[in-house]
């Protein structure tokens, strides 16, 4: 039993090695070769809609301006609060430019809380739209965030 329980030992300590050190290399390799963020914009989402940093709705009237040619990564944050009742639901946003891309985050709730979409923005009057893409708690207030290029 002792013998069993020391190759597995020895098993499990060289596979945590190894993995460690493959995985070293590749990371170093994938952030060399990303491009430079030029703005990073933190967007709040919550059964309310989109907000910003203060707490204000982004909509037609209040659009989320970026500037143009710009690399920009837009984090979204899950903002539900306790006492909301969607606390226990799910939100990915994907953002459609008119040239005709999508782009999708990664699922955001109470335990994964942030996920981020980058993409280069076009010439100036260009316009993008973000919406939340699951059937969720005020999903009729998720639809209303657009991005536009000054």
């Amino acid at each position: 039993m002792k013998k069993q329980a020391l190759k597995f030992f020895v098993f499990a300590t060289a596979l945590t090695f190894f993995s460690g050190t493959l995985h070293g290399p590749i990371t170093l390799a994938s952030s060399v070769t990303s491009k430079k963020i030029d703005l990073e914009v933190m967007v709040k989402v919550n059964q309310k809609g989109f907000l910003n940093q203060r707490g204000k709705l982004f909509g037609a009237k209040n659009p989320l301006k970026i500037p143009k040619d710009s690399m920009v990564r837009i984090t979204f944050v899950f903002d539900e609060t306790v006492t909301s009742l969607a606390y226990g639901d799910t939100h990915q946003v994907a953002i459609t430019g008119n040239e005709g891309w999508t782009k999708e985050s990664q699922k955001i709730w109470m335990f994964n809380q942030q996920s981020s979409i980058t993409f280069q923005t076009g010439q100036e009057g260009a316009q993008y739209r973000a919406y939340c893409i699951l059937d969720c708690i005020g999903m009729e207030h998720l639809n209303n965030l657009v991005i536009k290029v000054v």
